[in-house]
């Protein structure tokens, strides 16, 4: 059975991550909400679930999962472990007293249970007493509009965690906490806060340093493994990395010099670009370097099934800095002049790339679960939109390795 899965972040109001909205398909001509109740028995979606590893996809957090009416007079929300999902109720459901007592029913057992896509009616105050978080979608109801209405219920809502979904840009996140609101959901942190002309700060000059060594045509080993083991957080994190379960390695490996070694040097400039641009800004959110990660591992994996000007290694590059600006706070012309990189790959992050950027734009809709997409409407039997899956879960656990050492 193909299952398409995909989860969106949902940030504290200091930008850490809280947990994960997740997302799927059991094929692109079947979307969750609108399957049949006999379709979507218990079993099948627990299995589906199962089967790709409910771990794997949160990597630790808790995950807010949507459910029909049917699914949850089934009580099937009672397949999955209390202290990894969060009952999403999905707009459309009424307060009916079947709907009350199965709510009532999950939260006496340590189910946490959420409010889709919130539009207040009075009749949802029983609903209301019942839930722990409410999701207002604010492009559907703007901020400006939902202030007095918070106002007005503001007695019922003590108890609440009011979550603030579809956020685009800064200026919403912080408009949105100001109003109260605890938890975010949406892609403000891939864009760049602020657009100025601010140079780098020291530590990202020598980061920038190491970055333009491995980008050089012939890149000397030793002078990298030098400059690796000059830094003991760079140390800690490469042997940790290549000591991970992604790797599956029967022994460890102590020593700098048998870790590169081991990797190789195309894989070894790939660690190397990780590794800074996850330690040049450490203000942003960690799920930008993770949504970065996830897309250099799956444009690198395209690369086997596509034919580019690109070698996956490149494309690897080309996606991992493509939201350098937003992690710098800079224009992405700056950034390249103090980089090495080649021309065509600069190019590639300036836009001027078609094939780069319909990938990008791919990948970017599969990661956010916008599986409306043109492309994957037009070539849904294609073989690259058959194992965007796969490839989607071993990003996952590729950038998990890296960013969640055990």
């Amino acid at each position: 059975m193909d299952v398409f899965v995909a989860r969106q972040p949902v940030f504290t109001s200091d930008k850490k991550l809280f947990g994960y909205e997740l997302l799927f398909r059991l094929s692109l001509d079947n979307v969750f909400p609108n399957i049949d109740g006999s379709a979507a028995t218990s079993g099948v979606l627990a299995n589906t679930f199962f089967s790709f590893g409910l771990n794997d996809v949160l990597s630790g957090k808790p995950g807010l999962i949507n459910f029909t009416r049917d699914l949850l007079l089934k009580q099937t929300p009672l397949l999955f472990p209390k202290e990894h999902i969060i009952i999403e109720v999905l707009e459309d459901i009424e307060p009916e007293p079947e709907i009350i007592d199965a709510l009532k029913s999950f939260k006496s057992k340590g189910f946490r249970i959420a409010l889709d896509d919130f539009v207040y009616d009075h009749k949802f105050s029983e609903m209301i007493q019942l839930c722990d978080i409410i999701k207002f979608d604010i492009m559907a109801t703007p901020l400006d509009t939902l202030a007095p209405v918070l106002k007005s219920i503001e007695d019922e809502l003590r108890h609440i965690t009011l979550l603030c979904e579809k956020v685009e840009t800064h200026q919403e996140f912080e408009q949105a906490k100001a109003m109260g609101f605890n938890l975010f959901q949406g892609y403000f942190f891939s864009k760049p806060e602020v657009i100025s002309k601010k140079g780098l700060a020291a530590n990202q000059m020598t980061s920038l340093k190491l970055l333009n060594e491995v980008s050089k045509q012939d890149p000397a080993l030793n002078v990298i493994e030098k400059m690796i083991k000059n830094d003991v957080a760079i140390s800690f994190k490469l042997l940790t990395f290549i000591n991970s379960a992604y790797f599956k390695r029967p022994t460890a490996i102590d020593t700098i010099k048998d870790a590169i070694t081991f990797l190789g040097l195309q894989e070894l400039k790939k660690f190397i670009n990780v590794v800074v641009i996850s330690g040049i800004n450490p203000d942003k959110p960690n799920e930008l370097i993770r949504f970065s990660l996830i897309k250099a591992r799956m444009c690198e994996q395209c690369a086997h099934v596509l034919r580019t000007r690109f070698t996956p290694e490149e494309l690897f590059t080309v996606a991992l800095f493509s939201t350098m600006d937003a992690i710098l706070d800079m224009p992405m012309k700056e950034i390249l002049e103090k980089i090495s990189l080649s021309e065509k790959i600069k190019g590639a992050l300036l836009g001027k790339n078609r094939i780069f950027n319909q990938l990008n734009d791919l990948i970017t809709s599969f990661e956010q679960g916008q599986w409306d997409h043109t492309r994957f409407r037009a070539d849904k039997d294609s073989k690259l939109i058959q194992k965007l899956p796969a490839f989607y879960m071993d990003a996952l656990k590729m950038a998990d390795a890296f960013l969640n050492p055990p």
